[in-house]
Protein backbone atom coordinates (compact mmCIF):
# COMPACT_ATOMS: atom_id res chain seq x y z
CA UNK A 1 0.00 0.00 0.00
CA UNK A 2 2.48 2.52 0.94
CA UNK A 3 4.02 1.82 -2.43
CA UNK A 4 0.60 2.83 -4.14
CA UNK A 5 0.78 5.69 -1.83
CA UNK A 6 4.34 7.09 -3.33
CA UNK A 7 3.78 6.62 -6.48
CA UNK A 8 0.48 8.43 -6.20
CA UNK A 9 2.20 10.95 -4.92
CA UNK A 10 5.14 11.26 -7.69
CA UNK A 11 2.69 10.55 -10.27
CA UNK A 12 2.71 13.77 -12.62
CA UNK A 13 -0.48 11.92 -14.04
CA UNK A 14 -4.06 13.68 -12.72
CA UNK A 15 -5.78 11.37 -14.73
CA UNK A 16 -3.87 8.07 -13.01
CA UNK A 17 -4.67 9.68 -9.73
CA UNK A 18 -8.47 10.14 -10.30
CA UNK A 19 -8.72 6.37 -11.86
CA UNK A 20 -6.75 5.04 -9.55
CA UNK A 21 -8.66 6.92 -6.12
CA UNK A 22 -12.02 5.88 -8.10
CA UNK A 23 -11.11 2.07 -7.63
CA UNK A 24 -10.77 2.52 -3.95
CA UNK A 25 -13.12 1.19 -1.66
CA UNK A 26 -15.13 3.83 0.14
CA UNK A 27 -13.49 6.83 -1.53
CA UNK A 28 -15.12 5.13 -5.02
CA UNK A 29 -16.29 7.83 -7.62
CA UNK A 30 -17.72 10.37 -4.81
CA UNK A 31 -14.20 11.41 -3.71
CA UNK A 32 -12.44 10.76 -7.22
CA UNK A 33 -14.71 13.65 -9.54
CA UNK A 34 -14.29 16.39 -6.81
CA UNK A 35 -9.88 15.52 -6.94
CA UNK A 36 -10.37 15.40 -10.83
CA UNK A 37 -12.26 18.50 -10.61
CA UNK A 38 -9.50 20.23 -8.02
CA UNK A 39 -6.52 19.34 -10.02
CA UNK A 40 -8.01 21.18 -12.69
CA UNK A 41 -9.67 18.85 -15.20
CA UNK A 42 -12.91 19.52 -16.57
CA UNK A 43 -15.85 18.00 -15.50
CA UNK A 44 -16.29 15.31 -18.57
CA UNK A 45 -12.70 14.20 -18.17
CA UNK A 46 -13.15 13.94 -14.23
CA UNK A 47 -16.57 11.82 -15.13
CA UNK A 48 -15.14 9.49 -17.57
CA UNK A 49 -12.06 8.42 -15.36
CA UNK A 50 -13.70 8.19 -12.41
CA UNK A 51 -16.90 6.10 -13.73
CA UNK A 52 -14.14 3.60 -15.53
CA UNK A 53 -12.04 3.44 -12.48
CA UNK A 54 -14.84 2.52 -9.98
CA UNK A 55 -16.13 -0.42 -12.48
CA UNK A 56 -12.84 -1.91 -12.77
CA UNK A 57 -12.55 -3.72 -9.11
CA UNK A 58 -16.66 -4.90 -9.87
CA UNK A 59 -16.09 -7.95 -11.59
CA UNK A 60 -12.58 -9.09 -9.67
CA UNK A 61 -14.87 -8.52 -6.77
CA UNK A 62 -17.74 -10.98 -7.61
CA UNK A 63 -15.53 -13.20 -8.80
CA UNK A 64 -12.64 -13.84 -6.41
CA UNK A 65 -14.85 -12.99 -3.05
CA UNK A 66 -15.84 -16.77 -2.64
CA UNK A 67 -12.96 -17.97 -2.82
CA UNK A 68 -11.07 -15.38 -1.07
CA UNK A 69 -13.45 -15.14 1.56
CA UNK A 70 -13.79 -18.73 2.44
CA UNK A 71 -9.75 -19.20 2.93
CA UNK A 72 -9.83 -16.32 4.78
CA UNK A 73 -12.87 -17.51 6.74
CA UNK A 74 -10.71 -20.58 8.44
CA UNK A 75 -8.98 -17.32 10.55
CA UNK A 76 -11.22 -16.39 13.84
CA UNK A 77 -10.70 -12.90 13.77
CA UNK A 78 -11.31 -12.50 9.97
CA UNK A 79 -14.44 -14.33 10.43
CA UNK A 80 -15.51 -12.39 12.97
CA UNK A 81 -14.65 -8.99 10.47
CA UNK A 82 -16.54 -10.25 7.69
CA UNK A 83 -19.39 -11.98 9.70
CA UNK A 84 -19.60 -7.91 10.61
CA UNK A 85 -19.37 -7.14 7.54
CA UNK A 86 -21.90 -9.32 5.70
CA UNK A 87 -24.50 -8.09 8.20
CA UNK A 88 -23.96 -4.45 7.24
CA UNK A 89 -24.12 -5.33 3.92
CA UNK A 90 -27.20 -7.72 4.22
CA UNK A 91 -29.05 -4.38 6.41
CA UNK A 92 -28.20 -1.79 3.70
CA UNK A 93 -29.37 -4.27 0.60
CA UNK A 94 -33.13 -4.37 1.29
CA UNK A 95 -33.59 -2.82 -2.02
CA UNK A 96 -31.26 -4.92 -3.88
CA UNK A 97 -32.93 -8.11 -1.97
CA UNK A 98 -36.61 -6.86 -2.76
CA UNK A 99 -36.18 -5.08 -6.84
CA UNK A 100 -32.54 -7.57 -8.02
CA UNK A 101 -30.88 -5.87 -10.23
CA UNK A 102 -32.51 -2.77 -10.52
CA UNK A 103 -32.45 -2.86 -6.87
CA UNK A 104 -28.54 -2.27 -8.00
CA UNK A 105 -28.97 0.21 -10.28
CA UNK A 106 -30.93 2.06 -7.22
CA UNK A 107 -28.43 1.18 -4.88
CA UNK A 108 -25.59 2.52 -6.44
CA UNK A 109 -26.97 5.70 -7.91
CA UNK A 110 -27.66 7.09 -4.75
CA UNK A 111 -24.02 8.78 -3.55
CA UNK A 112 -24.02 8.28 0.03
CA UNK A 113 -21.53 6.47 2.05
CA UNK A 114 -21.37 2.65 1.56
CA UNK A 115 -24.08 2.49 -1.41
CA UNK A 116 -20.88 2.15 -3.74
CA UNK A 117 -19.92 -0.16 -6.46
CA UNK A 118 -17.43 -2.10 -3.70
CA UNK A 119 -20.49 -2.57 -1.83
CA UNK A 120 -23.23 -3.58 -4.63
CA UNK A 121 -20.61 -6.17 -5.79
CA UNK A 122 -20.79 -7.61 -2.25
CA UNK A 123 -24.42 -7.23 -2.13
CA UNK A 124 -24.73 -9.16 -5.21
CA UNK A 125 -21.94 -12.04 -4.32
CA UNK A 126 -24.35 -12.61 -1.15
CA UNK A 127 -27.84 -12.50 -2.68
CA UNK A 128 -26.40 -14.47 -5.65
CA UNK A 129 -27.02 -12.39 -8.29
CA UNK A 130 -25.26 -13.29 -11.72
CA UNK A 131 -22.61 -11.42 -12.37
CA UNK A 132 -23.49 -10.33 -15.93
CA UNK A 133 -26.69 -8.60 -14.58
CA UNK A 134 -25.09 -7.52 -11.30
CA UNK A 135 -22.49 -5.81 -13.88
CA UNK A 136 -24.55 -4.14 -16.15
CA UNK A 137 -26.66 -2.82 -12.99
CA UNK A 138 -23.82 -1.58 -11.22
CA UNK A 139 -22.81 -0.07 -14.08
CA UNK A 140 -25.80 2.12 -14.84
CA UNK A 141 -26.17 2.89 -11.06
CA UNK A 142 -22.30 4.23 -11.16
CA UNK A 143 -22.86 6.35 -14.31
CA UNK A 144 -25.82 7.77 -12.33
CA UNK A 145 -24.18 8.23 -8.92
CA UNK A 146 -21.22 9.84 -11.51
CA UNK A 147 -23.45 12.42 -12.71
CA UNK A 148 -24.96 13.47 -9.93
CA UNK A 149 -21.68 13.98 -7.65
CA UNK A 150 -20.40 15.56 -11.16
CA UNK A 151 -23.26 18.03 -10.83
CA UNK A 152 -22.64 18.58 -7.31
CA UNK A 153 -18.92 18.75 -7.28
CA UNK A 154 -19.70 21.15 -10.34
CA UNK A 155 -21.76 23.51 -8.01
CA UNK A 156 -18.34 24.05 -5.81
CA UNK A 157 -15.48 24.18 -7.86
Amino acid sequence: MDTVLDWLRLSDSREALVFITAMLPVVELRGAIPLGLSLGMNPVEAYLLSVLGNLVPVIPVMLFLRYVAGWLRRFTWFRKATNWFFRRVRARSQVVRRYGPLGLVLFVAVPLPSTGAWTASIAAFLLGIRIRYAFTAISAGTLIAGAIVTYFSCQVF
